[in-house]
């Protein structure tokens, strides 16, 4: 039995460089038996400016004709391909998403079944590899409940469809984590004159990211009407309902879930901080200017808060995500193959190239860092033994 291949956010989309489905289609044809496993965020989805997922599957996948080809010619012979759902292609599961593959593909209803899409997760190697995207452990990218009919967009989605796709930013998805100060110096870099727009434009997805977060997040109802899936879902993956109830209980909860953790997770804290200190700055210099004291003082008064907001922010952490996600996930596989008995536990997500004693990530294979320029993937064997390859 050849070894499964298994790749991490591919993040295949219409904007994107044809270099990462080129690299595939290498690695592909260097092992034609080999099943294929696409860890999540495979197609970027989320990122496509079009009204329906299943449109973006043209946008996306349709960039890469040749690897389309292959994908067609392996699942002629039988070889499997797999989607396994991230959360910026969630909606792969679909019925009409995966039609949309099928169709783009070419497959004929006997050969459609060779490539499919799973929810959650997959496993290879009679159960001793578990393999999933990893977002459930960060709560930035958590999904209510991953056997939900409805797809909620997470704050990262949030941020990709009205903030990062309007302004053309697509190189600010991978800096998400980074302090609010070398992002805005990043983003006057890029943008110069158009920089006050583009700041203004985050305020208001920020704000009303936060606005549609807590109460009218429908988390209770979500998670119930995935509970109420499970009981099949343990069938098909012929799994114990127990042990997937337990997997849930070690998902994070996402930050959507209260408006206060969005509000925070998107630093708007700071962002109002600094309003105030350039608002009341300015008033302050008015007022000053124009002989009117009421005004100056009031100006003072507001920029001393926004002064006293900020450093209060600041002192607390400068930096409060940086490397959180990295280690939830860590933290999340150890607790899954403790749970599923799995010898290991395959994630991506992050884009990192992290492993532990029970953990093993994909890396990205369309962002790599950090391999020398090359791009890396997994190699499955059936005994259950992980190996990193290099493209």
């Amino acid at each position: 039995m050849p070894a499964t291949i298994v790749v991490g956010d591919l993040h295949l989309r219409s904007g994107g460089e044809r270099a990462a489905a080129d690299a595939l289609v290498e690695v592909l044809r260097g092992a034609p038996d080999s099943p294929l496993v696409l860890a999540g965020d495979g197609l970027d989805l989320a990122a496509e400016p079009v009204e329906t997922p299943a449109e973006a599957v043209e946008h996306t996948l349709g960039t890469a004709p040749e690897l389309c080809r292959l994908l067609a010619e392996r699942a002629s012979r039988g070889v499997a391909t797999t989607f396994v759902a991230g959360n910026h292609d969630q909606a792969v599961t679909r019925p009409d998403v995966l039609r949309a593959i099928h169709d783009l593909l070419g497959l004929d209803g006997e050969h459609r079944a060779h490539v499919r899409s799973e929810p959650w997760f997959t496993s290879l190697a009679g159960g001793l590899v578990h393999v999933e995207h990893g977002h459930v452990f960060d709560p930035d990218s958590a999904p209510s409940h991953p056997l939900a009919p409805e797809h909620r967009d997470d704050v990262g989605i949030c941020l990709l469809r009205d903030f990062i796709v309007p302004i053309d930013g697509y190189q600010f998805v991978h800096r998400n984590a980074e302090p609010p100060l070398p992002l805005l110096m990043r983003v006057f870099r890029t943008y110069g004159p158009k920089a006050p727009w583009v700041i203004g434009l985050y305020v208001w997805m920020a704000t009303r990211t936060s606005l549609l977060s807590g109460g009218r997040f429908p988390l209770v109802d979500d998670r119930a009407e995935g509970t109420r899936r499970l009981t099949d879902y343990a069938r098909s993956m012929e799994m114990d309902e127990e042990t997937l109830r337990l997997l849930l209980e070690a998902h994070a909860t996402p930050t959507r879930a209260r408006s206060t953790d969005t509000f925070l997770r998107l630093y708007l804290d700071r962002v109002f901080a600094t309003c105030a200190i350039v608002g009341g700055g300015g008033a302050a210099a008015g007022g000053a200017l124009l002989g009117q004291p009421a005004l100056a003082g009031v100006g003072a008064r507001v920029a001393t808060m926004g002064v006293l907001a900020l450093a209060a922010s600041i002192v607390i952490k400068l930096d409060r995500y940086g490397g959180r996600a990295q280690r939830m996930l860590a933290a999340g596989a150890e607790r899954a193959a403790e749970i599923t008995g799995a010898r290991t536990v395959v994630l991506g997500h992050v884009h990192v190239d992290a492993s532990g004693p029970s953990y093993q990530n994909t890396a990205s294979f369309a962002f790599p860092a950090g391999f020398d320029g090359r791009r890396p993937f997994l190699r499955v064997q059936e005994d259950g033994t992980v190996e990193r390859g290099l493209v």
